[in-house]
């Protein structure tokens, strides 16, 4: 395995990798040096792993999207949340879970998809208001935490400001 796949990958290191077996999945996999175990080709049957995580991803999406009220025009937002949940919540195997076996303890709040929340509005560090009497905090619907790329979570919770709420369920592409 290369430097650049072992910084990417840590310590975290997949036993098993259940694919389709399209070509870019094999080449990627191969470069890092990770096998995998595929499913018969055009048998959908036969990726009984993979279909059930497809599906418990789906049902997971329905709950919080029917539990939080929103529409289903949400749903990304709404997966995202899900997955991440998951990956902080969920007590694997080996006795963790598994965003803490790859980036340590997370540190943030564990909010509901869709929970009413007080925010405040920062700009470089400082409260950011309507007018200078106004409150510091604004009311608003929790839809997920802001992530890098690769997973870990950036201290960032994502927040849609309950009256503009409104307006943004019309400005969602169908």
């Amino acid at each position: 395995m290369t430097s650049a796949f072992q910084k990417i990958l840590g310590d975290f290191r997949p036993k098993k990798v259940y694919s389709d077996c399209a070509p870019e999945y094999k080449k990627s996999l191969d470069a890092m040096g990770i096998t995998a175990s595929s499913s018969t080709p055009h048998v959908q049957q036969t990726n009984g792993i993979a279909e059930r995580a497809v599906r418990r991803v789906k049902e997971g999406t329905a709950c919080l999207l029917l539990q939080s009220g929103l529409s289903h025009h949400w749903w990304a937002e709404a997966t995202r949340c899900y997955c991440f949940l998951r990956n902080i919540s969920d007590i694997m195997p080996y006795g963790t879970t598994p965003y803490s076996k790859r980036f340590g303890a997370f540190k943030g709040h564990r909010i509901p998809f869709g929970a009413e929340i007080r925010y405040m509005s920062l700009d470089h560090g400082k409260a950011v208001k309507d007018a200078p009497f106004a409150e510091k905090t604004s009311s608003g619907l929790f839809m997920g935490y802001y992530l890098y790329p690769g997973g870990k979570w950036t201290g960032d919770y994502l927040v849609i400001n309950t009256d503009r709420l409104a307006h943004a369920d019309s400005e969602i592409g169908r």
